[in-house]
């Protein structure tokens, strides 16, 4: 029974998949050709877009319609165990910006290779920007998919994603700039990097190869334990609605 999931997921959500990636990649090649920002800006613009953006979107089209709908009770019908349904919709909704970053990426890439064009545009800062973006964007995708209240619409799901940003933002401030550690994270001593590295905004730290290899084995350890927690939480409320 899991075949007919994936093939109503996919009907469901390939054109969210198919916007989000002509939709990032021709606004990103356009300015690019239009010379409207420096090729970093605009790279670092389709970095947020992607991880921010298009993963808040998708997060409020993954569980909530099927709640408004009251299709869920439909979908707990069927004999396929309840957290099979949840992953099957959460990776579906992941790919709606995933693949759009990713894409978006491999093309600047190719252009980097066919032609050579400075610090802020070749192939590693690509790789370590795109692979923070979508770090970034699965946990903030999964927190706000399953932060969610349990029956929460899209609206309210929507609202979530923004408070959840909103805070995020606040905590960068509060550890960056407030306290003056904005290119000095030893000094915030191990406990102090566990609080800094909890947020998936501070990925942006690791874009630029200066960074220790322990402090990016912290953060992924973080963001890991923090989206395993995410899911946890959204598996218990999935099954309380089913």
């Amino acid at each position: 029974m899991i075949r007919p999931l994936i093939w109503k997921e996919w009907h469901e959500q390939r054109w969210k998949l198919a916007f989000g990636t002509v939709m990032l990649a021709s606004c990103t090649w356009s300015a690019l050709a239009a010379r409207m920002a420096t090729d970093s800006e605009v790279i670092i613009a389709a970095w947020i877009f992607g991880a921010l953006v298009l993963s808040w979107y998708s997060a409020m089209g993954v569980f909530a319609p099927e709640i408004a709908a009251k299709t869920i009770t439909f979908l707990s019908s069927k004999p396929v165990g309840s957290w099979k349904v949840f992953f099957c919709k959460w990776f579906f909704g992941w790919l709606n910006f995933a693949v759009p970053t990713l894409v978006c990426c491999l093309g600047l890439a190719v252009s980097v290779l066919a032609r050579p064009q400075g610090r802020y545009f070749n192939i590693e800062f690509i790789a370590r920007g795109t692979c923070v973006a979508i770090c970034v964007g699965t946990v903030f995708y999964t927190m706000t998919c399953c932060l969610a209240p349990r029956k929460s619409g899209e609206a309210l799901t929507g609202f979530v994603g923004l408070m959840i940003l909103l805070a995020m933002f606040i905590h960068t401030f509060l550890l960056e700039f407030a306290f003056f550690q904005v290119n000095a994270l030893v000094k915030f001593g191990f406990f102090g990097k566990i609080a800094f590295f909890v947020n998936p905004l501070s990925g942006i730290n690791f874009i630029e190869p200066s960074r220790e290899f322990s402090s990016a084995c912290l953060y992924f350890a973080e963001q890991i334990v923090l989206l395993l927690l995410c899911l946890w939480l959204g598996i218990r409320k999935w099954q309380r609605s089913s």
